[in-house]
């Protein structure tokens, strides 16, 4: 029984029910002066600085870190707000806030900078004994500190150590004001631009710009590979990600829909590069994955500046239905549903029933429909991607591993017998959802093992893209 419990927990594309179940923990950013987004391009080399920003950075987080509250005082220059904010009192009451919240501070990993419009950044990776964090050191280009705070990371290494080879990397920030978008854009370091670019687009749940699975990547594979094949691609975190304390908000919470979790952000991802140097406007490609392949023909709805979607196990099955199709095999893996088991199904399906029928209304208990709000079920329960594709007339391409227990090859039959030759299709019989690859009967803890994209997915996925660039 232990064991089921344990799947079951692990499952990918239930994660996305954790999201709006966000602990009390203290979260609140220090109350300093912080940078302003600017505008929603921004791009190198924008401004140089005379001053060594790293090198001061540092030794700030350093003393910072040691309690040395009087030396930075006196041996860092700051500018006139962040010095009447960032007393010696603030400092130790910042100090103490942090602790509280995430552990000792053990030490630092990584380090990155940002240059903004209006401010050069530099983070730097530390590890709490409770979770890492990226502490941001502010510059204004008189080389003054301006700003000082701090956002929760997966951990230093996926943070800092994401460096594409062979690939220019910038850091970049688009979106609505209220829920900002982080991202990474990588072109080729070889070759002459503009380059065909993909926008990557997650599966459920607050996935970070690689997609991270415990030790797997799964977007930082596919954008490596597709750089050696000199295809340009742009990774985001997720507004769930980078904004989990904001669902919090019963009211934030109760509003939520599809097009907040995945279309918005990605339509705002295609906007952001049609105006950025180096980048082809006319090949601008969406590759999306899981729930982000399910919506993929919604984010290319009405959408001219998309060149093509690519569809990675993506299902056509409603989700409440297939929650329940995931739970049924996850319950009879050791071959067996005991009471506890057949109890905890029969829930679901009384609420994938609940979901799916015309009694759910907005003001229906969120523990009825899988601890997501009404709002966001109805905007999806009667979804058809494959309707929406059909009028799509753009290069689709759908792939599909066949160990996928989660998203499983019957998806990939529904979305052949419904496109037919409108779209190209591959199956790959030694993957699962991850598009990696294993023996046998696929289960959830063959995740917990670091493996990588299969390469024939990714030659697949540039040589489809070369087959139908715009010239």
């Amino acid at each position: 029984m232990k064991f089921k419990r344990i799947i079951i927990a692990l499952t990918l594309i239930i994660a996305m029910l954790g999201m709006t179940a966000c602990g009390d923990k203290e979260t609140d950013n220090m109350a300093t002066t912080e940078a302003t987004q600017g505008s929603s391009q921004e791009t190198t080399a924008q401004k140089e600085i005379d001053f060594d920003a790293e090198g001061i950075a540092t030794a700030f987080i350093d003393k910072f870190m040691a309690g040395s509250f009087d030396e930075i005082l006196t041996e860092f220059a700051f500018s006139d707000e962040m010095k009447a904010q960032f007393t010696k009192e603030a400092m130790e009451e910042i100090s103490k806030q942090l602790v509280k919240a995430y552990g000792a501070f053990e030490s630092t990993h990584g380090i990155k900078s940002q240059e903004k419009p209006e401010y050069y950044v530099v983070s730097i990776g530390a590890n709490h004994v409770d979770k890492d964090l990226a502490y941001n050191v502010i510059f204004s280009y008189d080389g003054k500190i301006s700003g000082f705070n701090y956002q929760e990371i997966s951990s230093v290494e996926d943070y800092f150590d994401a460096e594409i080879n062979g690939a220019v990397e910038t850091e970049v920030t688009f979106g609505e004001d209220d829920f900002k978008i982080e991202g990474t854009l990588s072109l080729p370091a070889e070759g002459n631009g503009p380059f065909p670019v993909v926008v990557l687009v997650h599966g459920s749940g607050p996935n970070d710009r690689n997609e991270s699975v415990y030790g797997n990547k799964p977007f930082k594979d596919i954008a490596e590979g597709l750089i050696a094949q000199g295809v340009a691609v742009l990774r985001y975190d997720k507004r769930t990600y980078t904004h989990l304390e904001k669902y919090n908000d019963p009211t934030i919470v109760a509003d939520f829909t599809i097009y907040d979790e995945v279309i918005d952000d990605a339509r705002y991802a295609v906007d952001f590069l049609k105006t950025y140097d180096g980048i082809d406007p006319s090949n601008i490609f969406v590759v999306g994955h899981s729930l982000g392949g399910n919506q993929a023909p919604r984010i290319a709805e009405d959408n001219k500046d998309i060149a093509g979607i690519a569809i990675m196990a993506g299902n056509v099955t409603p989700l409440q239905e297939l929650i329940v199709k995931q739970y049924e095999y996850l319950l009879g893996l050791d071959g067996s549903i005991d009471e506890a088991d057949q109890k905890q199904l029969d829930s679901i399906k009384d609420s994938a029933d609940l979901i799916s029928s015309e009694e759910m209304t907005l003001d229906t208990d969120m523990n009825k429909t899988m601890g997501l709000a009404p709002k966001y079920w109805m905007d999806i329960k009667d979804y058809n991607p494959i309707a929406i594709a059909s009028e799509l007339n753009i290069p689709i391409l759908v792939l599909q591993g066949a160990r996928d227990y989660q998203v499983t090859e019957s998806e990939f039959e529904l979305w052949k017998t419904g496109l037919g030759d409108k779209a190209e299709y591959k199956l790959y019989d030694d993957l699962n959802h991850l598009f990696i690859t294993g023996e046998g009967m696929s289960k959830p803890e063959e995740y917990t093992a670091a493996g990588n994209v299969s390469e024939d997915v990714i030659v697949d996925i540039a040589t489809w893209i070369k087959a139908n660039l715009n010239k």
